[in-house]
């Protein structure tokens, strides 16, 4: 109880440290930004509405865009760029998802490292050079991710999974694509899809770190004013529940049966978000005290690991029950996840699990915003999602109330029992 205490000590005083500023550089670009005292160091992501939803039919072409962003700009080669960030003792990277393409850059605060870092930073942003050697590159190991994820029941389970639940909407597909949309995409593919999503308009910058509020101005503008002006990407549809339920198996030589149970889901704008997550931490969201893995771990033996969570996106995202087990014990997990889940939707969880749930929850929150790096992330989860600046001061407030009711209500205007997706890959032979 004590330990309990100091830890909800610490929760507030992270909370009344994090101050979040939220401005617009004149080229629109959204930018948010916190100053952390103490460490030398400045985090930056620069967050592109640019990622595989925004494809198209040309599937993967995102993910390549993003992949050979780096590789050169209009007067550096790759070697070159690489090269001046590690001796600036900088890094740099690209992630592509799908709703996000993600720039990063981390760099020491002292003003001659910081200078170099972000003019070399805003360089590769702003002044891509795609060039048919690093697409050619860039496609061969697309290909061989393709062919390696054939061999993998987890990878196999997931593309299906999300070709189920999100049918019709640009989530659906993988954002690498497959081998023959890859093959179509040309240089001028790239280029195109460049010039209309890596604009001003469509970008949220996110800063933590030693700098003040003026320097964070000087260097978002920085940043965004190298870009074209643009156009902020327009709103995907929603994705649209289910209207059947699905029961699908996929023979795979494999030791073990990967099952996956779930739905479509929710964003984080949905009215009982608050209530949902909470549950869902409770119902298999929190390791090995959750009720999954009570049913199918402690007391069945048939798991290591059952997980459930929501994956949260701009048009919705989906609610995932996950696990491995023997082929031969597939229909019983299956049996026993489901049944768990029903329970779970239909009765009344008792109070003492609630408690357990928020001070599991309430715990652990301060770990979330204790590093740079997780507050960047939650910094550009707020900007890119047009949550409220106050979303992380007052979570621990929002989750404090939830009732018993509030989330087997939640749970039953959400989960579908009869419109699920059952999907199992392994071998029933």
């Amino acid at each position: 109880m004590k330990l309990l205490i100091v830890l909800i000590s610490l929760i507030g005083s992270a909370q009344a440290e994090l101050d979040i500023s939220q401005w617009y550089t004149p080229e629109g670009a959204k930018v948010l930004f916190t100053q952390t005292k103490g460490l030398p160091m400045l985090d930056i992501s620069a967050v592109f509405d640019a990622a595989s939803s925004r494809d198209g039919e040309q599937f993967g072409l995102a993910s390549l865009t993003s992949g050979l962003i780096g590789t050169a700009t209009q007067s550096m080669t790759e070697e070159q760029i690489i090269n001046q960030f590690e001796s600036l003792g900088t890094e740099f990277s690209t992630t592509s998802l799908k709703d996000m393409a993600i720039i990063s850059m981390r760099s020491l605060t002292r003003d001659s490292v910081l200078r170099q870092s972000l003019s070399l930073f805003s360089e590769v942003i702003a002044k891509v050079d795609f060039q048919q050697a690093y697409l050619s590159r860039e496609k061969k190991q697309i290909y061989q991710a393709i062919e390696s994820a054939k061999q993998s029941p987890g990878r196999v389970a997931s593309l299906k999974f999300n070709q189920l639940v999100f049918a019709g909407h640009a989530y659906a597909h993988s954002k690498i694509g497959t081998k023959d949309s890859i093959k179509d995409i040309q240089l001028a593919d790239l280029q195109n899809f460049y010039h209309q999503y890596y604009v001003a308009k469509n970008l949220t910058i996110a800063l933590v770190g030693d700098i003040s509020k003026t320097k964070a101005k000087q260097i978002a503008r920085q940043i965004s004013h190298g870009l074209n002006m643009g156009k902020k990407a327009p709103k995907n549809p929603l994705v649209k529940k289910l209207q059947n339920s699905h029961n699908i198996h996929i023979e795979f030589p494999s030791k073990q049966t990967h099952l996956l149970i779930g739905q479509t889901g929710i964003n984080r704008h949905h009215a009982d978000y608050y209530a949902l997550y909470l549950g869902n931490h409770i119902l298999g969201g929190s390791g090995l005290s959750s009720i999954l893995s009570n049913e199918v771990r402690e007391k069945k033996g048939l798991a290591y690991s059952v997980v459930s969570y929501f994956s949260k996106m701009k048009s919705n995202g989906l609610f995932l029950i996950k696990l491995q087990t023997k082929n031969s014990q597939a229909n019983e997990a299956k049996t026993i996840a489901l049944e768990t889940l029903k329970n779970f939707r239909n009765n009344a969880i008792d109070a003492q699990k609630l408690q357990d749930g928020k001070d599991n929850i309430i715990g652990g929150f301060a770990l979330e915003v204790a590093s740079n790096a997780n507050i960047l992330t939650y910094l550009s989860i707020i900007g890119f999602y047009d949550l409220s600046l106050d979303f992380l001061a007052t979570f621990i407030d929002k989750i404090k109330p939830i009732s018993i009711q509030d989330i087997q209500k939640a749970y039953a205007r959400l989960i579908d029992m009869d419109k699920l997706v059952v999907l199992t890959v392994g071998a029933t032979k």
